[in-house]
């Protein structure tokens, strides 16, 4: 069953899972963005979630994904990681 942050996100088609923490992640491809998550635990943070825009995301994309992350009450602080290599134009 998914929480109100999944089905938000769900809404506007990312791949989403929330979990307790104040860092919001955003990443493009699943990799990254595990690889992201981890590195805030291993810095002493604590991730909000798990967010992947795919590699072909455009602006509307990555304003559903603040959207989504914004709309976590938890959230203190974003980490955005983009591989500007998967992206198109």
């Amino acid at each position: 069953m998914r929480d109100a942050r999944e089905e938000f996100a769900h809404q506007q088609g990312l791949q989403y899972v929330g979990l307790d923490g104040s860092v919001g992640v955003i990443a493009n491809g699943a990799g990254l963005a595990m690889s992201t998550v981890d590195i805030v635990n291993q810095v002493g943070g604590s991730p909000a979630n798990f967010l992947d825009i795919g590699g072909g995301a455009n602006a509307d994309v990555m304003a559903g994904a603040l959207g989504v992350i914004t709309s976590d009450s938890n959230v203190r602080s974003i980490f955005i990681n983009i591989f500007g290599g998967i992206h198109q134009g």
